[in-house]
């Protein structure tokens, strides 16, 4: 597969701080760079976003070839965050509101990403499912049938996979809509990010795509996962730090890990830290690099601490979205630079 935009020592440190040098890419397949951009056709697919987060997806997206028809999101300081980094247009407001998005985007779309609210399905949450308001399918479904988009790619946590309305209703809608459908479970680890992180892929469209390449982990042909100490340049004996870090958590790290907080159960990446280092709290920075956004990402436009501790660890890592988007434009016909 093409590069992902992450070098073992620069997964968080991509980009400058102005409008699209963020993304590591450049507008025509010059081969310039590592994140050169790819295109079908001469003319990069357009993309509508839903519930797009402060950027992780939008970076990644943009850095695969992809360029922004909408980026629909209802949070402020995620929306000052996005348009910040210079990514857009955005639209703020409820998604449910098409035509306040079709008024920017237009009626259609080559892709629809949607990473639909994931409380309802989080381990991490009261597991209401598709019972709970917050359940975010429905609303995608709209957004899908409305804009009849090409391909369509979805993510959300894996516990989604343990309830019966992932197959019985999401699959079977989007098998309804397009002629393949299917699911993948990946690790953000497995694409140079410094955290396990596993999420679920939905993807459909009009023929079958060739899930992402594993570029990391163990085996003869990868590259060594991306250690949390290597990530933050943390030097130690503990074997904590030799290995990418627990999942990036969007309340979690914003409290910190410490002896009540149950550290040994690993639910958080301040957990990790905590045992190694006795320092009990990722800073905002650091919690970006686990994710592998660039250095000087705009977190700032957030207007409080636990609000950009919420921003990052709501987010899709650039790199997974990167390798996601990729195989749409390969199933394309795109061209990889």
């Amino acid at each position: 597969m093409a590069v992902l935009g992450c070098a073992r020592t620069a997964v968080g440190g991509l980009g400058t701080r102005s409008g699209r040098s963020w993304l590591g890419i450049t507008d025509s397949c010059s081969g310039a760079g590592a994140g050169a951009a790819v295109v079908t056709g001469g003319i990069r697919m357009r993309v509508i976003e839903l519930f797009a987060g402060a950027g992780g997806a939008a970076l990644g997206l943009e850095r695969a070839g992809f360029s922004h028809a909408a980026l629909v999101e209802r949070d402020a300081d995620a929306c000052a965050t996005l348009r910040a980094a210079g990514l857009g247009p955005v639209v703020e407001g409820d998604v449910r509101d098409l035509d306040a998005v079709a008024a920017v985007a237009g009626e259609s779309c080559d892709l629809l990403w949607s990473s639909y609210p994931c409380q309802a399905f989080s381990q991490a949450g009261r597991r209401l499912g598709a019972e709970d308001d917050r359940n975010g399918w429905p609303w995608t479904v709209d957004a899908i049938d409305r804009f009849s988009p090409t391909w369509f790619l979805g993510e959300n946590v894996r516990g989604l996979l343990s309830f019966d309305y992932f197959d019985e209703v999401i699959m079977a809608q989007l098998r309804q809509r397009f002629r393949c459908a299917r699911f993948w479970l990946l690790n953000a680890a497995d694409v140079g990010v410094p955290q396990h992180r596993r999420r679920v892929f939905t993807w459909a469209g009009p023929s079958p795509l060739v899930p992402p390449t594993r570029t990391h982990g163990p085996g003869m042909f990868t590259e060594p996962w991306v250690s949390m100490g290597e990530a933050l340049r943390i030097n130690g004996a503990s074997s904590l730090m030799r290995r990418p870090s627990p999942t990036v958590t969007a309340v979690g790290e914003c409290k910190g890990s410490g002896a009540g907080a149950n550290p040994h159960k690993m639910q958080r990446a301040s957990d990790a830290l905590f045992l190694a280092t006795g320092r009990r709290r990722l800073t905002v920075a650091e919690c970006a690099t686990l994710q592998g956004f660039p250095d000087g990402y705009p977190w700032h436009a957030c207007r409080t601490k636990s609000a950009r501790y919420r921003a990052i660890g709501n987010a899709v890592p650039p790199a997974l979205a990167e390798a996601v988007g990729r195989t749409v434009i390969n199933a394309a016909g795109g061209e990889s630079c």
